[in-house]
C-alpha cells in the first residue's frame, strides 16, 4: 500500500492545513510613529495582529488535499490559546484532573533555562493512543506528559527584511523561534505557529 493510500485512511488531525487554505502573503515594511520599520500587509486588517506579532493569513475552510507536513496557522493558534486537542479539536484538559495532556517530540520542543516550550498543541487523553499508533515520528521520539497550564511565549516565524520602496524581502529563514519579548525581531517576523510555555510538566 502506498503512503498516500495509508494517509487517506487516517483521521486528518484538526490542525493540519489543506491545499486550498493557502493565500498570497502581500507584505511590505511600514514606519511606526517613532519611525521604526515593521512588517505589515499591504491591505491591513484588524485581525492581522495577535499578541503583538503579525500572523500569517490563511483560510479555514478545510478544502483541498491535506498537507500532512503543514499546520493551519489559525487552527494551531486557536488550539494553543484555548487548550484544544490538535487531533479532534475538542477540549484537551483531563476532565478529572484538569491537567493538559501533551505528546512532546524533539522537533517541536525547546528548553530555555528551566522553561519548557513547544509549538505542538495538546492532545486529549482519548486521542493519544491513536496518535502514537498512526504517526511513526511520534512513536520514535514522542513522550507523553501532562502540564498544569500553558501560556503563549513565542512564535515560529518566517523572517523578512526591508527592500527598495518598502518592499518586504524574505530572508530565506523559516520556522525561526522568536520570543514574544524580542520586540526588535518581531517587527520583521510573520508568525506561522504559536509557541507556549508549559507549567508543571510531568511524565504521564
Amino acid at each position: 500500500m502506498t503512503s498516500a493510500a495509508v494517509q487517506s485512511t487516517l483521521r486528518v488531525p484538526h490542525v493540519i492545513a489543506y491545499s486550498e487554505e493557502a493565500v498570497p502573503q502581500h507584505l511590505a515594511f511600514r514606519r511606526s510613529a517613532v519611525r521604526e520599520p515593521y512588517l505589515a500587509y499591504t491591505d491591513p486588517r484588524g485581525t492581522d495582529w495577535a499578541l503583538g506579532v503579525l500572523r500569517a493569513r490563511v483560510r479555514g475552510n478545510r478544502r483541498g488535499q491535506p498537507q500532512w507536513k503543514l499546520l493551519n496557522t489559525l487552527r494551531q493558534w486557536r488550539c494553543m490559546i484555548k487548550d484544544l486537542c490538535q487531533v479532534c479539536g475538542g477540549r484537551a484538559a483531563d476532565p478529572e484532573t484538569g491537567r493538559l495532556w501533551w505528546i512532546i517530540t524533539e522537533t517541536a520542543y525547546r528548553q530555555l533555562g528551566d522553561g519548557h516550550h513547544t509549538s505542538a498543541p495538546a492532545t486529549c487523553r482519548a486521542r493519544i493512543p491513536e496518535s502514537l499508533a498512526s504517526c511513526p515520528r511520534l512513536r520514535e521520539s514522542g513522550d507523553v506528559f501532562t502540564a498544569a497550564s500553558a501560556e503563549p511565549s513565542a512564535v515560529l516565524a518566517d523572517m523578512f527584511a526591508p527592500g527598495p520602496q518598502g518592499r518586504a524581502v524574505h530572508t530565506g529563514e523559516h520556522n525561526v523561534f522568536v520570543s514574544l519579548e524580542w520586540t526588535d525581531l518581531l517587527r520583521s517576523a510573520l508568525a506561522t505557529q504559536l509557541v507556549v510555555r508549559l507549567h508543571d510538566l510531568r511524565p504521564a
